[in-house]
């Protein structure tokens, strides 16, 4: 397996909200996870700094035999009580929250789980780049309900307003799933600094080129740069180089 991360403050914001984690496991999983915070000056940073924490720490204490979507979604919630009651707990956190897309994954299966806007991708080495997880986000359920169309969504001035968010209330509702992949293929997570500017076309022509991985995120990184760089940009990604060869797996 290969690991590699890349983030940038944007060109607008003062400040980096966006926080990753790239580790592996004592069993031999690899863990990848981004968190996009949201709050005043400070408390975005530090809301997306406890998500990661949180989730590590329960990650690490939780029993081997545990379903790997189970572990994903005890280790969120976790992470979500963290950080409400810190923002319960001080005058300068109140308000405080943070997105979370967090994957496990060994050489045959990736579960992911997430609650916000930032997203995973599966780049296959056939070429196709499916998404993951489905935004929590206003523009997303208007999209959903066939009240605008997904073109309109890009440049809706409500398409950063959240549904759902880490810290916020006490409990939260996680989507988690898990599949296949093979040999050669990627996932990608990411916060919306980059949706936001670069297409998914863009994204698989990137992951498709040649290159080394971590290349290939800073190139990602670049791109938002260039399209404008107004939030915060996060990447990290793991290649599969341990699977079997391609197989038909969902």
């Amino acid at each position: 397996m290969q690991l590699a991360a890349a983030s940038h403050m944007g060109l607008v914001r003062k400040i980096n909200q966006d926080g990753y984690l790239v580790k592996q496991e004592q069993s031999g999983a690899y863990v990848v996870c981004i968190a996009d915070g949201m709050g005043g000056h400070v408390a975005g940073e530090v809301a997306s700094a406890l998500a990661l924490g949180s989730l590590w720490e329960a990650l690490s204490e939780q029993t081997a035999e545990l379903d790997q979507n189970v572990r994903l979604q005890l280790a969120i919630q976790a992470a979500n009580e963290r950080i409400f009651d810190e923002a319960n707990g001080s005058e300068v956190y109140t308000g405080m929250g943070t997105t979370i897309v967090a994957a496990v994954a060994d050489s045959t299966y990736i579960w992911v789980a997430h609650v916000g806007d930032s997203r995973a991708y599966l780049w296959r080495q056939s070429g196709d780049l499916s998404q993951l997880t489905e935004d929590h986000s206003l523009v997303n359920e208007l999209v959903r309900r066939g009240q605008i169309r997904p073109e309109e969504a890009l440049t809706h001035p409500q398409r950063h307003m959240l549904t759902r968010a880490l810290g916020t209330l006490p409990d939260v509702a996680i989507e988690s799933r898990q599949v296949a992949w093979d040999k050669g293929d990627i996932l990608l997570i990411c916060s919306d600094g980059l949706t936001t500017h670069v297409s998914d076309a863009q994204v698989q022509a990137v992951l498709a080129g040649d290159g080394a991985l971590q290349a290939k995120l800073d190139t990602l990184v670049q791109t938002a740069l260039e399209e404008g760089g107004h939030d915060n940009v996060t990447v990290a990604a793991l290649l599969n180089d341990d699977g079997a060869e391609r197989r038909d797996a969902s």
